[in-house]
């Protein structure tokens, strides 16, 4: 018997769980910490199944419990084929396990279990392929003692040991329980990369069976006993309070079971989802106005333009050093932009304007919690894990070793499910009715309408230019501080860096370089969005580069590329987006293609979009990706990321767009928040770039270049430039 999912198998208990794993004998244990267990089956579940990633039966079922959480971007896959590869496994026999929070699973190099800013692959490469091949060693050692042949003449390989002497061979799970007693290797010795046989090599996804036939459990899909269901009555305005409310003016309907105030509403707990949304709908509620209630997008819009020339409120932002590991801020001088501005033979001064956007995951917030006098179990589609846990502590008042947090499969997180709101509110909920599993669900209308948004931003441009080109550059960016929103302590010499940085990208050779932030006074709700600072910063920042191309009769790419020669890698990736785009081939008039690089996530990244534009109609033709993200896990996954971001990307540069009047969001549904149809689709062309450079991210970095590409494009085809996004709002619709 193996191990079960407990969220797949809802009616198996633990006793019966621990009965079964007594009877399926010894296990291989490899946890983070480097422990191994010599126990029985039964005590290994006690001691080893909440905080080990590697299990090997007797069976030859190799277990591997992937830390992370999986959105669809692949990482169920991608870590454990990184474990596979080390221990020397058989893909077939793998099987992947879904986490729970718990410090064993934590990232060494962050100290935290958490799925954000494509990091996944990078903060646990090194770590898991050390659980790998401290696993194989032991493997080998205990294959060696008994035959009673060295160590180093044993090589594992297809879930087995072999003596390459003699040919002999054991499998694993033959191995197991006398691997199981030797001590774990403090330094093993990793593959290089000529030796990898799964890295860098398009496995079988292991989720895709499930997800096919429908057993794949997420949030939405928990099902337990005695399960009760809370739907949400929330405030019209972002952050609005709930003044009073009347838990008898529904408590008779049928079903409900009882009705209690949580953070940022009431939830009304009924035997059925339905019964418990419909008598939300009807509950007798008043709210408070929040400050917020008089922010209206058009005054909003206003506001940042003055605060644009606000130079007492401006605080600086430095560059990252690419060039100093770890990256290390460097000063920008405001005084030598400023020379070169007034020096300058020609001035560009272009502002540019993004909207708040919405997270719009395909699976709205959802959240399941069992409180009952002594413990606390939740079922989350979370990025945060620890984190959720930690927080499901606080509001019950448990010890943390009360507490288990399980982590599903996520339909979609893009930064949204970071934030810990539903999980709170499931918690609470859950907390009135002891013993009984609630499910709270927020309708699609309450996910567009109370998100922590991407903020909107206005940012100004000034670029200096003599015959030779770039001699200074400084943008200055106005708009909400997502750290202030989030409660982080901010240097008051320095700007937020998820607003300001790469604003002014530091791969480009030109000297004067400045960024600066003016903070708008609202406070909105805000937070991540998939690419983070990068969302806005590589629209401002490559649109600033392509105008001052043009402005100097330079081709865009050329441009870039003589600005670039000092960094090979990106130049490289730059040709291969020119060359596979066909940029120089002659395009007749209201066609165009554009170019745009972005940096970021451990990656570089350069698109180039294809257009046909007429009048206020445009046709996107093919849009172009080329990416260095160091040593490749699975390389069809990254093509599926990078399709997937860009798609991503042109939905919100094409209608991306939430407005506010009175402190209420206007839009609600993907009818007003439209994303990309498959009838819309361009062509699609990716080019992933050979390399033993450390892996790098990849979920994220096809997004930037996407709305910059495009709107540079558009200027190629008709002349006409595109300085505020969504394309919608300057009435760009697609053919």
């Amino acid at each position: 018997m193996r191990k079960e999912d407990p969220l797949c198998s809802p009616g198996v208990s633990r006793r019966e769980f621990i009965a079964g794993s007594a009877a399926a004998g010894l296990l291989l244990c490899l946890g983070l910490n480097g422990r191994i267990s010599h126990a029985s089956g039964a005590e290994l579940v006690e001691e080893f199944r909440y905080n080990a990633f590697l299990e090997i039966g007797r069976d030859g079922v190799i277990q591997i419990t992937t830390p992370t959480t999986e959105m669809g971007q692949g990482i169920h896959n991608s870590l454990p084929q990184i474990i596979a590869e080390e221990l020397g496994a058989d893909w077939n026999d793998v099987q992947v396990v879904m986490p729970h929070a718990d410090p064993g699973f934590v990232a060494n190099s962050t100290g935290q279990q958490r799925t954000a800013g494509s990091e996944a692959v990078r903060v646990y490469y090194e770590q898991l392929r050390s659980v790998g091949a401290s696993a194989r060693e032991m493997l080998c050692s205990a294959a060696a003692a008994r035959w009673g042949v060295p160590a180093a003449e044993c090589v594992a390989a297809g879930s087995r040991v072999v003596h390459t002497g003699s040919g002999r061979e054991l499998k694993f799970g033959e191995l197991a329980a006398a691997a199981a007693a030797l001590s774990v290797p403090e330094q093993p010795k990793k593959k290089s990369p000529a030796q990898f046989t799964l890295i860098g090599k398009h496995l079988p996804r292991k989720d895709i069976s499930d997800k096919v036939s429908g057993k794949t459990v997420f949030g939405i899909d928990v099902a337990l006993p005695e399960m009760l269901y809370a739907a949400l009555r929330m405030p019209p305005q972002a952050l609005g309070k709930v003044a009073r409310f009347d838990p008898a003016s529904v408590m008779s309907r049928p079903g409900v079971h009882a009705v209690v105030e949580v953070d940022g509403g009431v939830a009304v707990i009924a035997d059925r989802f339905w019964r418990a949304k419909k008598s939300a709908e009807a509950l007798d509620v008043e709210f408070t106005v929040d400050d917020v209630a008089g922010v209206s997008t058009p005054a909003m819009r206003e506001t940042l333009r003055v605060l644009l020339d606000d130079d007492v409120a401006a605080v600086p932002f430095p560059n990252v050093d690419t060039q100093v590991k770890p990256a290390a801020y460097r000063p920008l001088d405001r005084a030598i932009t400023d020379q070169a501005i007034d020096s300058a033979t020609q001035v560009l001064e272009m502002v540019y304007e993004v909207p708040y956007l919405a997270h719009l995951t395909m699976e709205p917030m959802v959240c399941t919690a069992l409180v009952t006098a002594d413990s606390c179990h939740v079922w989350a589609p979370t990025q945060l894990p620890d984190g959720g846990r930690e927080l499901a502590a606080e509001l019950t008042g448990l010890p943390l070793s009360k507490v288990r947090l399980d982590v599903t499969f996520t339909g979609g997180g893009f930064g949204r499910k970071w934030e810990v709101d539903t999980l709170r509110q499931s918690v609470q909920a859950a907390k009135a009715v002891p013993g009984h599993p609630v499910k709270l669900i927020w309708t699609r209308e309450q996910d567009v309408q109370h998100d922590f948004y991407r903020p909107g931003f206005m940012t100004r441009t000034r670029v200096a230019l003599d015959d030779n080109g770039i001699t200074g550059m400084h943008s200055r960016i106005a708009g909400q501080s997502v750290w202030r929103f989030q409660g982080k302590p901010q240097r008051p010499d320095m700007a937020d860096p998820t607003v300001a940085a790469l604003l002014v990208s530091d791969l480009y050779d030109f000297p004067g370089k400045y960024i600066d932030f003016v903070e708008a006074p609202w406070l909105l709700p805000v937070g991540l969005w998939r690419s983070v600072t990068l969302s806005q910063n590589a629209f401002f920042a490559e649109s600033a580069i392509d105008e001052a191309a043009v402005a100097l009769g330079r081709d865009p790419y050329e441009f870039r590329r003589e600005m670039l020669a000092a960094h090979p890698r990106i130049v490289a990736v730059l040709d291969a987006a020119a060359e596979a785009a066909d940029w120089y081939r002659e395009r007749p008039a209201g066609r165009g293609v554009g170019i745009a690089v972005s940096q970021g996530f451990g990656s570089l990244c350069v698109q180039v979009a294809d257009v046909v534009v007429d009048g206020d109609r445009l046709h996107i033709e093919k849009m172009t990706c080329a990416l260095d993200c160091g040593t490749q896990i699975d390389p069809d996954t990254i093509h599926a990321q990078l399709e997937g971001g860009m798609i991503f990307g042109l939905s919100a540069a094409l209608r991306g767009e939430i407005t506010f009047t009175e402190g209420a969001v206007n839009e609600s549904n993907f009818h007003d928040q439209r994303i990309l149809r498959i009838d819309e689709m361009p062509e699609f062309v990716v080019v992933l770039m050979d390399s033993d450079e450390s892996p790098g991210g990849v979920g994220e970095a096809g997004v930037p270049p996407v709305a910059p590409a495009l709107a540079n494009a558009i200027h190629a085809a008709s002349g006409r430039r595109l300085r505020r996004l969504p394309l919608s709002a300057e009435n760009i619709t697609l053919a």
